[in-house]
């Protein structure tokens, strides 16, 4: 078990918070597989570090993939292996709570990543769309897409992971500074949080 629990008081703000994104064979946890990971850990509104690695993976990428994330099957035959990429990744996020958008999906994969490898991963994890949903009533809907334009951030790279990241940095500043969403504490988000 690895497992990292935070109390309701934590500040935000404060906490490493490490936002994190997942490109994928496809959709489904148990048959897809992870092909790019991305993280920048945040400290006081600032990044700190940055983790990124593509993952080389036996699953052939279909053009559908190919064509969201731009990511070939050349730019991954010589990545390494899933068994060397989340035990480098798990010594990233030591210490801090977990960030992504649609949080469910990512931990999904994190998670079944993880159990192949023979690790139980227990760890505080929000959702920016969860999130969203509560602090922006009436938006058309919750994309990262919808909430870059409500906040006026352009992607660098959209559908890669650091490039998503980086939006959702922006995004979750603005939720944590304004302070018209009462967001300081990791009580907060809980009601975002992801369930183990």
């Amino acid at each position: 078990m690895i497992r990292h629990t935070v109390s309701p008081t934590t500040p935000l703000m404060q906490a490493p918070l490490i936002l994190f994104d997942t490109e994928t064979t496809g959709l489904d946890s148990e048959l897809d597989r992870i092909i790019e990971i991305g993280a920048i850990k945040y400290v006081g509104g600032k990044a700190v570090e940055e983790f990124w690695s593509f993952v080389k993976t036996d699953i052939e990428l279909t053009p559908l993939i190919q064509n969201l994330t731009g990511i070939t099957q050349g730019m991954i035959k010589d990545a390494p292996a899933i068994n060397e990429v989340v035990p480098n990744f798990l010594k990233f996020i030591r210490g801090g709570i977990l960030v992504a958008h649609n949080a469910e999906f990512d931990m999904a994969m994190l998670n079944a990543a993880c159990n192949r490898l023979g690790y139980d991963l227990d760890w505080p994890c929000f959702c920016t769309v969860k999130l969203a949903r509560r602090v922006l009533p009436g938006l058309p809907n919750y994309k990262l897409d919808t909430l870059a334009e409500h906040f006026k951030v352009t992607f660098e790279a959209r559908h890669r992971a650091v490039g998503d990241v980086k939006v959702l940095a922006t995004v979750v500043k603005n939720f944590l500074e304004d302070d018209e969403y009462e967001i300081e504490t990791w009580a907060d988000v809980a009601d975002a949080s992801i369930a183990k």
